[in-house]
């Protein structure tokens, strides 16, 4: 049982320590990007010297396709949330505006890191395969929502539902994302969230006359 209780202690002491060096790992990359960040730079700011890191992580690759896929799946995992349950593309858009400034972090990793993945990932397609898996993956909660509408009857037969819904995911990560950036005050960032719906709202409009 003393056996049993100290490798139990010595699994959670290692998934802490794998935690932390992947939240320092998520700054790090989002703030300087993968070739400006070293592994020993990395496990410094994680509290462990670089070769405690290949305990974890084989590569510094290896190091930033986990964090950049866990990023990910925080993402999918929110938009799935907020979308699975609907099958109105105009409800999604208002759900949407609602909720998803407040997925992005006061420092900007989220929409730094996401950059630096999308870059990475059209550079070298074939090692960064995981993440634009992820990407899909992400784009399929839109996509699933605007089959959904589709088949509903809200959007027109001669509609591409798949590139829509891509395109929805699209709109709102790299919009506001961008926005973010280049509103570091919190009032600032309201303004453009308040701005692209009333954008939305003025298409809707059009439409209708």
């Amino acid at each position: 049982m003393i056996l049993a209780s100290k490798k139990a202690a010595a699994r959670r002491s290692g998934q802490a320590s794998r935690d932390q060096l992947l939240e320092e790992a998520a700054r790090l990359f989002a703030l300087k990007g993968l070739q400006q960040v070293t592994l020993a730079e990395i496990g410094a700011a994680a509290g462990m010297s670089g070769p405690a890191i290949y305990n974890h992580f084989q590569s510094k690759n290896a190091l930033f396709i986990e964090t950049v896929c866990m990023m990910y799946e925080e993402e999918i995992a929110a938009f799935s949330e907020l979308l699975d349950p609907l099958d109105s593309v105009h409800d999604a858009l208002d759900r949407l505006l609602d909720n998803v400034p407040e997925m992005y972090r006061d420092d900007g990793v989220l929409q730094l890191l996401g950059l630096t993945a999308q870059l990475e990932a059209v550079r070298n397609p074939e090692l960064f395969a995981p993440i634009s898996r992820a990407v899909r993956e992400r784009d399929e909660v839109g996509i699933r929502l605007a089959r959904r509408a589709k088949k509903k009857g809200e959007l027109p037969a001669h509609v591409d539902a798949d590139e829509l819904g891509a395109m929805i995911i699209a709109l709102f990560v790299g919009a506001l994302g961008n926005r973010s950036l280049q509103s570091p005050l919190k009032k600032d960032f309201a303004r453009s969230v308040e701005t692209l719906r009333q954008l939305l709202q003025m298409k809707r409009h059009v439409k209708a006359r």
